[in-house]
């Protein structure tokens, strides 16, 4: 490659040479005629600048793939805007067209932040290692409650890349916690109460699980899940330190199989909890395009004569419908959230 941009770069310095020499003129006057060299040598005087212009285009884009890349991004940035060239907006789709999102992103940062050395933190809530979700809409909803037992329910909405969905179970938060932060190929992580033995409590999380995915062209198919074999699980999820197979109930279903790149998915989780958990939450897991989000704690204020208070984490809400004597929270939001923002539900 180096020995192809060294000819390139020779042969376009020859090319300006030549041209801006009296050779061109001299020629086409001896073939045809003066008035014609005269007028091929007056036309060279523009070709020279554009092939000056393709020549610095051409070594800028070769300087931005060394190792100094981020440097002389910022240089070439900064001289543009003080020249106030015509070619900027060309050449700075190009800046943008080589460099990686990291580099925007900290650059971006450098002018609103620039007195905080570490600003990994932020752009790793950004630009999180996991796939993002498109178009989602989150529905908590307490379904019933019978005696000390509250049925729970969670229901997605959501366009994301095609490819194997993965949802885990636990008996334990700290395990649940652990492994949503350790596993970003997991599509959700859920708390089982653990009111009667986990692999009971796992079967039945399995069995109701429901889920359908829709593709651009309208067709619209039921996904199964299979549980994934204890023995098996290390072969699908990393699993943190602490945690053993045996701790962790893992349902599998492939989607890969869709020919479109991106699939919607409608996917709902049910689940028992103790009431005296006193809680139902939300949070997003990786960055995602949030159109709606709705907690249905009607059940709970109906049945048990209980207070519901629903608290948000998620910044400033457009449209916001509270219903607090019926446990009711609808948010429209249509803007991204970030790793960690998300709802809480408190009884």
């Amino acid at each position: 490659m180096r020995s192809r941009a060294l000819v390139y770069f020779g042969s376009l310095l020859a090319t300006i040479a030549l041209i801006n020499t009296p050779v061109p003129r001299i020629v086409v006057s001896t073939v045809l005629n003066p008035e014609a060299g005269d007028a091929v040598a007056r036309s060279l005087g523009s070709i020279t600048k554009d092939l000056v212009l393709v020549l610095l285009v051409s070594i800028y884009f070769e300087w931005v793939r060394t190792r100094e890349q981020g440097e002389l991004l910022r240089g070439i940035d900064r001289k543009l805007d003080a020249t106030g060239v015509v070619a900027v907006p060309a050449i700075r789709k190009l800046v943008l067209d080589a460099t990686s999102p990291e580099e925007l992103v900290t650059t971006a940062l450098d002018r609103h932040m620039p007195r905080t050395e570490d600003k990994s933190s932020l752009v790793s809530l950004i630009l999180s290692p996991r796939p993002a979700h498109y178009d989602v809409s989150v529905t908590a909803r307490v379904e019933a409650v019978v005696g000390r037992v509250v049925d729970l329910s969670i229901k997605y909405e959501l366009t994301v890349p095609r490819g194997p969905l993965l949802i885990a179970v636990t008996s334990l938060s700290t395990h649940s916690i652990a492994l949503s932060d350790a596993c970003p190929e997991l599509f959700n992580v859920s708390t089982l109460d653990g009111s009667s033995a986990f692999e009971e409590d796992a079967k039945r999380f399995g069995e109701q699980i429901e889920c359908y995915v829709e593709t651009p062209r309208g067709k619209t198919e039921r996904v199964e899940f299979r549980r994934v074999p204890t023995n098996a699980v290390r072969r699908h999820i990393t699993l943190p330190v602490g945690i053993t197979a045996s701790d962790v109930a893992l349902f599998f279903a492939d989607i890969s199989a869709v020919e479109e790149e991106f699939v919607r998915v409608r996917c709902q989780l049910r689940w028992s909890g103790d009431i005296d958990d006193h809680c139902l939450w939300w949070y997003a897991d990786r960055p995602m395009f949030v159109r709606t989000l709705t907690m249905d704690l009607k059940e709970i204020v109906r049945d048990q004569s209980r207070k519901a208070y629903v608290q948000v984490f998620l910044g400033s809400v457009g449209s916001l419908v509270l219903d607090a004597e019926n446990g009711y929270l609808s948010l429209r939001l249509d803007r991204w959230v970030v790793q960690g923002q998300g709802a809480i539900a408190i009884w």
